[in-house]
């Protein structure tokens, strides 16, 4: 570990990351918030809007090491929500996945960008993740932290591995298909096994409209994410790797024991649309917020439901009054399940 070498991040002063070269050529990327540098920097260069309303820091968790999975087609960007967690104690840390954000490569015709046959293949990069974040603290207990496609990853990895985590917290997880749970179980079939391994697999012709872009500039001024790591219409979908969601899915609805508290946070309502409305930045454009509440009693032994009025599908990406009710949420959650 002590060989490791970690870079300036992209996302600029008070960021840096590290490559974690994985089996057959793969690679990951961690990305650390430097705390005590960021501090400093954020209070004179830092919009108003950019660091939000954090609470007043009294370092509850500093003993705590925090590792942040993102969604699909994308990657990890939102300083605010690193700035939350680090304004409690933490330290913080995000994972970008294989063939995600700062792993892709323009211009490679083999790359499939968020392809994977397997969630369990990511257990890989995870712990190599964990890896690092122990050496580095090797006092601190871990919380996994993720979004929509990363916390059903996150979940499963967990309810996998009892006893490694002190807490999860997930932001709007993706448990199960939007469309119900007897459109996935009628759809499976037709997406072949998952576990087939194809030279090519190819992209399903799916025309899917995305508003999130629109969301976000009503919500900020403009996205604040990289159009070319976060694509505005998102990464091909190939049929394997929905087979390998649905079978995640599937998992979930079949009752997870995890063994940790859960966290999970979600807006107060779902809505769609086939044109953008104001309504669409306010709201779960992306999944149906209900199935999700309904599947969260299932991931364990303790699971605590928080919903967020008027946040979109990210809920720390919502505009200020939703952002400040999730960071509430999540620093009551904090106090009661993590540093308790």
């Amino acid at each position: 570990m002590e060989s490791c070498e970690w870079q300036r991040d992209i996302l600029g002063p008070g960021f840096q990351q590290l490559a974690l070269p994985l089996a057959n050529g793969q690679r990951a990327t961690l990305v650390r918030c430097d705390s005590a540098l960021d501090a400093a920097l954020a209070a004179e260069r830092v919009p108003e809007d950019e660091s939000g309303s954090q609470p007043a820091g009294e370092n509850f968790l500093r003993d705590t090491a925090v590792l942040y999975l993102h969604g699909w087609s994308d990657y990890f960007f939102n300083r605010r929500l690193a700035r939350l967690w680090t304004s409690f104690g933490a330290r913080f840390y995000a994972l970008d996945l294989r063939d995600y954000g700062r792993n892709l490569r323009p211009g490679d015709p083999d790359q499939m960008p968020g392809y994977i046959d397997d969630l369990a293949t990511y257990d890989e990069e995870i712990e190599a993740a964990l890896a690092i974040i122990s050496a580095e603290n090797p006092t601190s207990r871990t919380v996994l932290a993720a979004h929509s496609t990363g916390g059903l990853i996150a979940a499963l990895w967990a309810n996998r591995n009892p006893g490694r985590l002190k807490a999860l917290a997930l932001n709007a997880p993706w448990l199960e298909f939007q469309f119900s749970a007897a459109a996935r179980r009628i759809t499976t079939p037709f997406l072949g096994s998952s576990k087939r391994k194809e030279r090519a697999p190819r992209a399903l012709p799916l025309a899917i409209p995305n508003f999130y872009v629109q969301a976000a500039s009503e919500n900020h001024g403009a996205p604040p994410w990289d159009l070319a790591l976060k694509p505005p219409n998102g990464f091909p979908v190939y049929g394997q790797w929905l087979r390998a969601i649905f079978d995640g899915h599937e998992e979930v609805a079949a009752g997870l024991d995890i063994q940790e508290p859960v966290l999970v946070q979600i807006s107060q309502e779902s809505f769609r649309g086939t044109s953008y409305t104001t309504k669409m930045a306010h709201s779960d454009i992306v999944l149906d917020v209900d199935r999700i509440a309904r599947r969260a009693v299932r991931l364990g032994r303790v699971a605590v439901l928080a919903r967020v009025a008027g946040a979109v599908h990210d809920v720390f990406l919502s505009d200020r009054s939703a952002f400040q009710t999730a960071a509430r949420q999540l620093e009551q959650f904090a106090r009661g399940y993590i540093a308790g």
